[in-house]
């Protein structure tokens, strides 16, 4: 069995310390705000992506945590 928690962006964000890349999370924000913003009727599939990525640490061929935390800070606001 695994067990699991809640955690905000800004929990993630300060757990990573010195590992965070503030580039990769402002551009996953900014990627995010664009794709809500332009894609409004999937923001539901893609903020479900961007859970799964950060609970699975799926972040093969992608930018990588700092980025999809920043995509997940992003959905707090749109």
């Amino acid at each position: 069995m695994f067990e699991t928690v809640k955690m905000s962006a800004v929990a993630l964000r300060h757990m990573m310390n010195e590992t965070f890349d503030y580039n990769k999370f402002e551009q996953g924000r900014q990627e995010a705000r664009a794709f809500f913003h332009d894609h409004s009727e999937q923001r539901k599939e893609k903020l479900a992506e961007i859970k799964r990525r950060i609970e699975n640490c799926d972040f093969k061929h992608t930018p990588g945590a700092s980025y999809w935390i920043g995509c997940l800070s992003e959905a707090d606001f749109s």
